[in-house]
């Protein structure tokens, strides 16, 4: 399972880089969540983690499938390095630049400055104990993002949690 998963994040990578263009489209983001839980869905059981919904999501424009690897990646994250039991809140802000910043925000020990700089970086673990993985996750996010013309990034303050985001264009507005 474990050599699976490393094979479909290579081919994620792969398919990132080779496309040029990406034909992006108004997302439903409940739905793309919705799709990003269900995959998590054992995970989700296994730690007993609480996710927190917003009642509504703003419109972003984007490549479905693509953005719900960045949801999964980060919810993921959020759950495995989150407090005990992990209390995982998503939500998305409209920004001045009538961008949207898509986030998740967890209940873990937070990290410092010096680990923050080293997130997005290929094959990047930096809690060998706690965490499963290869350190793939986040270097996809990053490629994906750039690809879709957003920023990823990540505020965090030790003892508090951390917030994980990127950011998507909104959709464009139809001239009548």
């Amino acid at each position: 399972e474990k050599m699976n998963n490393i094979i479909n994040e290579l081919l994620l990578l792969a398919s990132v880089r080779k496309l040029d263009e990406i034909e992006t489209a108004p997302l439903d983001m409940g739905y793309v969540v919705g799709e990003a839980l269900s995959r998590l869905r054992l995970m989700i059981e296994e730690y007993q983690a609480e996710i927190v919904m917003p009642e509504r999501w703003l419109a972003a424009s984007g490549y479905a499938s693509w953005v719900e690897e960045v949801w999964a990646n980060y919810i993921s994250n959020a759950i495995k390095y989150g407090g005990t039991p992990p209390v995982v809140e998503v939500g998305a802000t409209l920004l001045d630049d009538r961008s949207v910043r898509c986030w998740v925000k967890d209940n873990g020990a937070g990290l410092d400055a010096g680990r923050q700089a080293r997130l997005f970086n290929q094959f990047t673990r930096l809690d060998e104990t706690r965490a499963r993985g290869h350190g793939l996750g986040l270097s996809i996010v990053q490629r994906i993002v750039d690809k879709l013309g957003g920023q990823v990034g990540v505020e965090s303050e030790i003892g508090v949690g951390s917030v994980f985001s990127f950011t998507l264009p909104a959709p464009k507005e139809r001239s009548h």
